[in-house]
C-alpha cells in the first residue's frame, strides 16, 4: 500500500474499514528502533495505526537545523510496512497541515513549553503543540504513542490536551537506547561512527547523577557532571538539570517523596542530543 500525502484520502479509506480504536505515531521520519517500538505497540494495542512522517517546520528555532534534519522517506516507508503491512502512512505536503506561510499557534501551556529545552530552543515546543493538534483535529485518535526520550514533549502533549479538552489518550514507552546506552534519536546518523560512540557520556552522566542522588549535594551533582565534559571536550554540555517529574521545576535536595528526573542536552558541532531518566 502506497503512503498518502492528502488527509482526505486516509478519511476516504478509514470509511472502508471497521476499527474500535484508531493509534497513531506521529515521526518526522529518519526512522529508528525507538520509533519502530512506537509502531509495534501502536499495532498492537489498536485496531487501525497511523504513522505520520513529516518535518514540522514550526518547531525549530534554526533555519540550519532545519535544512540539515536527516531525512529517508523511503526506508521509512518500507520500515513501516515491515512491522505492520496494513498501517496507513501520512507524508503530507507542508499545504495539506498548514496555510501558507506554515506558523506555529500560541498556546497558553502553563509555562512548561519554556523551561529545559524550551528556554533553549525557543517557541519550539509551541510549533510541536501546533503540529500534534492538527494531527489530532484531523484523524481524531483514541491513542497517540510518544518516547520518553522525549520526556518535556510528553508533559507538553498531555498539557494541550487538557488544554484544548481534545479526546485523545497518550501512551508512552521507554527510551530506546543504542549498545553504548546512548538514547536512540533520528540525529544520530549525523554522527560518525566514533563520534557516536562518544556520545555514551551522555547516558553515563545521568547514570552518575542516579548514583550520586541520594548522597551528595545536588550543586556538587552538577559541578561533577560539567566537568566531565569539560575534561572530554568532544562534547559540550549544554544544560543539565534536576527537576520534579510533573512540574518540571528544579529541587535542590533530594526527597524520597518526590518523584524526580534528569535531563540533559550535549552538542557535537551543530548536533545537540537530549537525554532524560528519572532518578528515583
Amino acid at each position: 500500500m502506497r503512503s498518502f500525502n492528502h488527509s482526505i484520502e486516509i478519511h476516504k479509506l478509514l470509511k472502508t474499514r471497521e476499527y474500535k480504536n484508531l493509534g497513531l505515531v506521529p515521526t518526522m521520519g529518519s526512522l529508528h528502533k525507538g520509533h519502530v517500538k512506537l509502531i509495534e505497540k501502536c499495532s498492537m494495542e489498536c485496531d487501525e495505526s497511523i504513522v505520520s512522517i513529516f518535518v514540522n517546520p514550526t518547531q525549530f528555532n534554526d533555519k540550519i537545523d532545519l535544512a540539515n534534519y536527516p531525512q529517508s522517506i523511503k526506508k521509512d516507508i518500507e520500515l513501516i510496512r515491515k512491522i505492520n503491512p496494513s498501517a496507513i502512512i501520512y507524508n503530507p505536503m507542508e499545504s495539506d497541515l498548514f496555510t501558507s506561510p506554515a506558523k506555529a499557534e500560541n498556546f497558553d501551556l502553563d509555562g512548561i513549553d519554556k523551561i529545559i529545552e524550551g528556554k533553549y530552543r525557543k517557541g519550539h515546543f509551541q510549533g510541536v503543540a501546533t503540529i500534534v493538534k492538527i494531527l489530532f483535529e484531523k484523524f481524531s485518535p483514541n491513542l497517540a504513542f510518544f518516547g520518553e526520550k522525549d520526556y518535556q514533549q510528553v508533559l507538553v502533549v498531555r498539557k494541550l490536551i487538557k488544554k484544548c479538552n481534545l479526546d485523545v489518550k497518550i501512551k508512552t514507552i521507554s527510551t530506546v537506547r543504542e549498545k553504548s546506552g546512548l538514547a536512540m534519536s533520528s540525529r544520530n546518523f549525523l554522527l560518525k561512527k566514533d563520534t557516536r560512540y562518544n556520545a555514551k557520556i551522555i547516558y553515563e552522566s545521568l547514570c552518575i547523577a542516579k548514583k550520586m542522588i541520594k548522597t551528595h549535594d545536588f550543586d556538587k551533582i552538577k559541578d561533577f557532571i560539567n566537568n566531565l565534559f569539560l575534561l572530554d571536550k568532544k562534547f559540550h554540555l549544554e544544560y543539565f538539570y534536576i527537576v520534579e517529574s510533573t512540574s518540571l521545576k528544579e529541587v535542590t535536595s533530594f526527597n524520597p517523596d518526590v518523584k524526580i528526573r534528569a535531563f540533559i542536552c550535549a552538542r557535537f558541532q551543530k548536533t545537540r542530543l537530549i537525554d532524560n531518566i528519572p532518578l528515583n
